[in-house]
């Protein structure tokens, strides 16, 4: 009996060291168990975080470019507008002086050197309305050129209107010196000698041409600004 006692407290005790270390490793794995969960739990939470600033950041890529294209096709739109208007107003002066002005030139020259005070002074008169009508339109043409200046300058860099001020002053100061020449070939002293206008001629060469290389350097600006964009 009491080997019989003793073996069946020696598998009691075994089953009870294996119950217990069951028990602990059973927790062990529970827990394991529950610690690889939270993580993938944790993971799954990254992953969806991730999710969702990847697609804000490509919203806001989406968005940015939008706007970009926004503002360069209006900035292409205004620029181009400018410029059309700019080539208007220098085929207009072209034509001016080209065309319109050599056939009134032409009849107050033949009124001046008439015998007749009445024809001459007449045709003096005829001449000056004439050129101011002509001077009349060139002013039109300058304002949509000016109007749309203002427009630009809303949306340009300080170097576009900085370049638009010194555009604006070169084109006012031909501008004079046209006006202030064909003023001069009414006078006297003009018909007396003609070479007396040289000055006047040199000094609209020059204005021209600054206004020329100005206008060439308010495109090259504006093209660096587009392509900025």
């Amino acid at each position: 009996m009491d080997i019989i006692y003793y073996i069946l407290s020696c598998l009691g005790g075994a089953l009870l060291l294996y119950l217990t270390a069951y028990t602990k490793v059973k927790g062990k794995n529970q827990a394991l168990k529950e610690d690889v969960e939270k993580l993938e739990n944790e993971k799954q939470k990254i992953i969806a975080k991730y999710r969702a600033e990847t697609e804000e950041i490509k919203k806001q890529h989406t968005l940015d470019i939008e706007k970009r294209k926004y503002k360069y096709e209006i900035k292409r739109a205004e620029f181009s507008k400018y410029f059309a208007l700019l080539d208007e107003f220098h085929n207009k002066c072209n034509s001016v002086f080209l065309e319109q002005f050599k056939p009134i030139i032409t009849e107050f020259y033949i009124g001046f050197l008439s015998d007749a005070p009445e024809i001459k002074h007449q045709s003096t008169i005829k001449y000056n309305d004439e050129v101011q009508s002509l001077i009349f339109d060139l002013h039109e043409e300058h304002i949509k050129v000016k109007t749309e200046q203002n427009s630009i300058r809303l949306i340009a860099s300080k170097e576009v209107d900085d370049l638009l001020d010194s555009l604006e002053t070169s084109v006012k100061h031909a501008t004079d010196i046209s006006t202030n020449m064909l003023k001069f070939m009414t006078t006297d002293e003009f018909w007396a000698d003609q070479s007396l206008v040289a000055p006047l001629q040199e000094q609209l060469t020059v204005a021209g041409n600054d206004v020329l290389n100005l206008h060439i350097k308010l495109r090259e600006q504006m093209k660096l600004e587009l392509n900025e964009i």
